[in-house]
């Protein structure tokens, strides 16, 4: 029998959606709007709260690629590549000149927060629309894009700040922070896939009559923190790696899924869901006491808007080009406006590596503003806050 925090603990891990406005009020609360337990702030926390952010996005990231068990053909991850791509580069763009008109940034910085604010929220990403099969379900296709965009993201905030002279390079010439921005994005996902394909290789050796799901789970949950430290080690991006990892291991480390290859076992799958929950919400919570720290201007809150409202629908228009999609699934993903951790930790990455106080101050403001509209705009304007998660995508 269930006990009462047992419950509280699968509505919130179970409905996201929910989750997301209780827990950042329950952030505000804590912070120094409320009872002052808490006063993180992004100038001078920038690197607890960037470490927290990391370790959340690589668990949602992994977790996320292990549901995402469609086939792997160009039918069906058109979309969500277009989206993750010229989709993102299209807002980025579009985000970059509504910044200079409006915050009076420079090129590069106005690209800075563009980068920031495009990569979309995973685990909301799931909750979007009603749940269906098929490579138009929206709950697939918008996912399947966060999880993509959300390790480019990374790189092309990388890219910008070595624009900017602010990155680890030794050299700042545009043509070698290319070369490098490409081995990054590539070399993850082939380090990451191959790691995943392996893991998947010993599993399908395991009894499945046996109690193998200790042995399961550690396989699964170690071939994520490999695919990861590998990656560094060879200066690939980790993000990358352990997304693609966990899409190896969805689909039995082959590109072409035979029907023969087993599946995750149930209980891995509910493993990671609830273990990407409660990352998340973490992260929503420190946003919720953050939100004391920015210096609240009218402006940011008609970016957020513009960015939600207007830039989103359009660069998904540009994006997807002339694939037809009809006109429910559509509505949805021109209109899925969440950003969460990808955003969060972009912004703490770029305050880490020297960007000046004022200018800091006015891409953490704007930064926040967004990512917290973008959730109350989700939760307010469809994403459900009563059905519980599926347990794959």
């Amino acid at each position: 029998m269930a006990t009462p925090g047992t419950r509280l603990d699968l509505a919130l891990t179970r409905r996201p959606a929910l989750a997301a406005v209780v827990v950042l009020a329950l952030g505000m609360l804590l912070g120094p709007m409320g009872l002052r337990l808490l006063r993180p702030q992004m100038l001078d926390d920038g690197v607890p709260i960037e470490s927290v952010s990391e370790v959340a996005l690589l668990i949602c990231l992994f977790c996320l690629g292990l549901r995402l068990r469609m086939p792997m053909q160009w039918r069906i991850w058109r979309m969500p590549w277009r989206l993750a791509t010229l989709t993102m580069l299209a807002t980025v763009a579009l985000a970059a000149a509504l910044a200079h008109l409006m915050f009076d940034m420079g090129l590069a910085q106005a690209l800075l927060l563009g980068a920031i604010v495009a990569p979309t929220d995973s685990v909301l990403a799931s909750e979007a629309g009603a749940p269906g099969e098929g490579e138009e379900s929206p709950s697939f296709v918008l996912s399947a894009e966060s999880g993509i965009n959300n390790g480019l993201a990374t790189v092309l905030v990388l890219l910008v700040l070595g624009l900017m002279g602010l990155d680890d390079a030794d050299s700042a010439a545009l043509n070698s922070m290319s070369l490098v921005m490409i081995w990054a994005a590539a070399g993850g996902a082939v380090v990451g896939w191959l790691t995943g394909a392996f893991a998947a290789r010993w599993i399908t050796l395991l009894d499945p009559e046996r109690q193998t799901d200790f042995l399961e789970e550690t396989l699964v949950f170690a071939a994520g923190a490999i695919a990861y430290g590998v990656a560094l080690a060879i200066h690939t991006d980790g993000f990358i790696a352990v997304f693609a990892a966990g899409v190896a291991l969805s689909h039995g480390g082959r590109v072409r899924r035979q029907m023969r290859n087993r599946p995750l076992m149930p209980r891995v799958l509910r493993i990671s869901v609830r273990l990407e929950r409660l990352a998340w919400l973490a992260v929503i919570m420190v946003l919720g006491t953050l939100i004391a720290s920015v210096d609240l201007q009218a402006r940011m809150l008609v970016f957020a808007g513009v960015l939600l409202l207007v830039i989103r629908p359009l660069a998904v228009r540009l994006g997807l080009g002339s694939i037809a999609v009809p006109e429910a699934p559509w509505r949805v993903i021109a209109w899925f406006p969440a950003r969460g951790v990808a955003c969060l930790y972009c912004l703490a990455f770029a305050v880490n590596h020297g960007l000046s106080g004022p200018y800091a101050r006015l891409l953490s403001g704007a930064t926040l503003v967004v990512v917290v509209c973008s959730i109350l705009a989700g939760c307010i304007t469809g994403l459900p806050l009563s059905r519980p998660t599926q347990p794959a995508v």
